[in-house]
């Protein structure tokens, strides 16, 4: 029981080459035209802006991917470290919070012995229009007005000379 690529009985037949019919050739003068010099020239000017266009093109797309990389790491940078400052954010905040809630101040009143006001601690008064306390300004505060009272006069005189 032998395979069949194996099996020795079946011979096969080569067939005979056959003839190929010959086909007559002619050879005439003629093929590929030769360029004259200047023709030649700008062919070959051509293949030099064409490969310089190439060239510059490849460094052109180098470039754009060395400066994505290098944007992309400054990225990377800048995300880890918003990280880091929202971590801290949220420490302080925190910490302030505990630190503020009203519970947390009344426990370091009550141990200082501070106690809550009360509504008989409380006064109102009432001050009519001529006690009213004005508070002093400010040296640039007083420059700006006397400087804006100076222009606004002579504003004035011009005015009432027209």
């Amino acid at each position: 029981m032998g395979q069949a690529a194996y099996d020795m009985t079946e011979v096969r037949r080569r067939r005979a080459p056959q003839a190929q019919p010959k086909v007559p050739l002619r050879v005439e003068k003629g093929g590929k035209r030769r360029l004259n010099p200047v023709r030649a020239a700008m062919q070959h000017a051509l293949q030099l802006v064409g490969a310089a266009l190439l060239v510059g093109f490849a460094v052109s797309l180098l470039w754009s991917e060395a400066q994505l990389v290098e944007l992309n790491s400054q990225i990377q940078s800048a995300k880890a470290e918003l990280v880091s400052e929202q971590s801290q954010y949220t420490y302080y905040n925190s910490a302030l919070n505990s630190r503020t809630n009203i519970t947390s101040v009344e426990e370091t009143a009550t141990r200082l012995g501070l106690m809550k006001i009360d509504q008989s601690q409380i006064t109102y008064i009432r001050l009519d229009e001529g006690s009213v306390l004005v508070r002093k300004a400010s040296a640039v505060r007083q420059w700006s007005d006397l400087l804006h009272d100076g222009a606004m006069t002579i504003l004035a005189s011009v005015r009432t000379a027209k």
